[in-house]
């Protein structure tokens, strides 16, 4: 499922800390930001105050996820860098793939930043509202960390379409990454999770023990995400330039693209046809088509 060698500059891990999207924040805005270099990660056995999205806890049980942070200096311009939770998710998702290899479920991701895997036969599978037998396995949480800008620039800050000369005057970006591994059902935390072992994939008979499908998903998440990050790099992080051939397996991957959906944004409910990517979601209705930047998505109805 992974190559042997390790895809990280550097990995430490902690049986148990609060945050590691907190504790690489902090770091990198104190003095010993140099030692943590791009593709550097922290991760912990057991987090007591993890962060999802929009600051909302992730819950997970002792020993049943993986859990880990990724510092991040990509060599994009900044108005790039929305894209990059939907190419993380991408990544994790190309990762966690093999998986399911032999399993009645398809993997795939969710805007704007889950990894969830799909029934082959949803008639198999409990129907949750909003989400139908689509369940969670994986979610991704990008925050830019804001330093002081190099010495060596005059003009401070990279203006917003400038592509950075090196890793030090890129933006910093803190990834977390956590996973579902050995929970039960009744461990996770709402009706729409679910983990490797609820889709089959660890502890059964054929299968491995959840800490070595940790180990081997920790390594198989750090070489997809160096795969995707050089895709993004090399066309200055525009997902659609050249070939486009990495905007299309992004929007490949999105099953949230095709089906009719409602939106719990900011400043409002908003529903539609999930159409496009840009990466804000574009949805179709008829007073045409609005781009949502922000939100959470629930399905109003299951198509293909």
């Amino acid at each position: 499922m992974s190559s042997g060698t390790t895809p990280f500059s550097r990995l430490v891990t902690v049986s148990v800390t609060g945050s590691t999207q907190d504790d690489l924040r902090e770091a990198l805005t104190g003095p010993e930001a140099g030692s943590w270099p791009h593709l550097s990660a922290l991760r912990a056995l057991r987090q007591t105050a993890g962060r999802g999205r929009s600051g909302r806890a992730w819950v997970t049980p002792d020993d049943g996820a993986l859990l880990v942070s990724v510092v991040l200096r990509p060599l994009v311009p900044s108005e790039r860098l929305a894209w990059l939770p939907l190419l993380a998710g991408l990544a994790v998702r190309d990762a966690l793939a093999p998986f399911a290899e032999g399993l009645p479920w398809r993997l795939g991701t969710k805007w704007p930043n889950d990894v969830v895997a799909v029934p082959e036969d949803p008639s198999a599978v409990a129907a949750v509202p909003g989400w139908a037998g689509t369940r969670k396995i994986a979610g991704v949480l990008s925050e830019l960390v804001t330093a002081e800008p190099p010495e060596n620039r005059a003009d401070g800050r990279l203006a917003p379409d400038e592509v950075p000369a090196g890793r030090d005057e890129a933006p910093m970006v803190v990834l977390g990454i956590g996973v579902n591994i050995g929970q039960e059902a009744d461990d996770l935390p709402v009706a729409w999770a679910g983990s490797l072992r609820t889709l089959g994939a660890v502890d059964a008979a054929s299968g491995p023990t959840h800490a070595v499908a940790a180990e081997a998903a920790l390594n198989a998440i750090g070489h997809q995400l160096v795969r995707r990050l050089e895709q993004w790099e090399e066309a200055c992080g525009d997902v659609d330039a050249g070939d486009g051939v990495l905007g299309r397996q992004l929007r490949a991957a999105l099953t949230t693209l095709g089906q009719q959906v409602s939106v719990q944004a900011p400043d409002g409910e908003l529903g539609g046809l999930a159409v496009d990517v840009t990466p804000a979601l574009v949805l179709r209705n008829q007073a045409g088509d609005t781009e949502v930047r922000a939100g959470d998505v629930t399905l109003v109805r299951v198509s293909g």
